[in-house]
């Protein structure tokens, strides 16, 4: 925890900064925190660089649009403790010139692998998805064109926090996902598997939807995304139904559906739903 002194000394030295070091295109922050006396493992504590980014982003906020320079310099020159500054500044800058930054975002998503950072990152969005929902589902599954894999991971789980409380939104977001399967790519795939899965915990109802409207389907890719999306069914009245989907597929005379059904019967008859017991009559 910092205490109030060094919290004051960390305010006064961050505004130092943005009115003396950041004019004279002198972008390196760390010597605000590196004043900081204490060290975790030789580094200097998460908290203090939280509390610098927070104050940075303050003093900056208001015309975020212009310190683009020294962003990328964050980025691409301070490490870890620059990409935590970055991320901080990032969550105001995208809220309040989305204009500016939802394409910078892009670029910079580009460039990392780090799954928390990517996570983070994506986050950033989240007050723009819930204020202006399909603009911004539009524009993020734009970004599921990027070849790296944690960054559609990210993208995705955004996507399940945005349609948790709107069917509307999880179906939109499942039509967009569902034209591309004429067309897949392993990623579309993947995608597809990871958005339904993630779906039946969300609602079961919509779940069941998908399989109802692809029971009599005869494409195997059609089939493999259904069946790679299968979690065990906890109510009895859907298991069994999808049982029968799935006993109907085996039967299939292509080998890539009789293999998919099949994998998904023994995936389902690991896990029955418990039967619901019967009242005793009284006698």
């Amino acid at each position: 925890m910092i205490s109030l002194d060094w919290k004051e000394r960390l305010k006064i030295d961050t505004e130092d900064f943005v009115k003396r070091k950041l004019p004279m295109n002198n972008y390196d922050i760390d010597i605000v925190y590196n004043a900081y006396p204490k060290r975790v493992d030789n580094n200097v504590p998460a908290d203090v660089i939280s509390f610098v980014a927070k104050t940075l982003s303050g003093y900056i906020g208001k015309e975020i649009d212009q310190y683009t320079p020294f962003l990328e310099y964050l980025w691409d020159n301070k490490g870890e403790n620059g990409h935590q500054i970055f991320i901080r500044i990032m969550k105001s800058a995208v809220k309040k010139k989305p204009e500016v930054f939802v394409d910078y975002l892009r670029k910079i998503l580009t460039t990392s692998h780090d799954k928390s950072e990517i996570k983070a990152l994506v986050k950033t969005l989240i007050p723009l998805l819930k204020k202006e929902p399909k603009k911004y589902i539009d524009t993020l599954y734009s970004w599921l064109a990027i070849r790296n894999t944690e960054l559609q991971k990210a993208i995705i789980n955004t996507f399940l926090i945005v349609v948790k409380d709107d069917n509307t939104l999880m179906k939109y977001v499942f039509q967009k996902m569902e034209r591309e399967w004429l067309y897949p790519t392993p990623y579309t795939i993947r995608n597809s598997i990871m958005y339904l899965k993630a779906v039946y915990k969300i609602s079961p109802e919509f779940y069941f939807s998908v399989y109802e409207n692809y029971k009599c389907s005869r494409n195997p890719v059609f089939v493999e995304i259904l069946c790679g999306s299968l979690n065990p069914i906890q109510g009895e009245e859907y298991y069994q139904k999808i049982c029968e989907y799935l006993n109907n597929w085996s039967q299939s005379g292509n080998i890539r559906i009789k293999k998919a059904a099949n994998a998904g019967l023994k995936l389902m008859k690991k896990k029955p739903p418990a039967k619901t017991k019967k009242a005793s009559k009284e006698e």
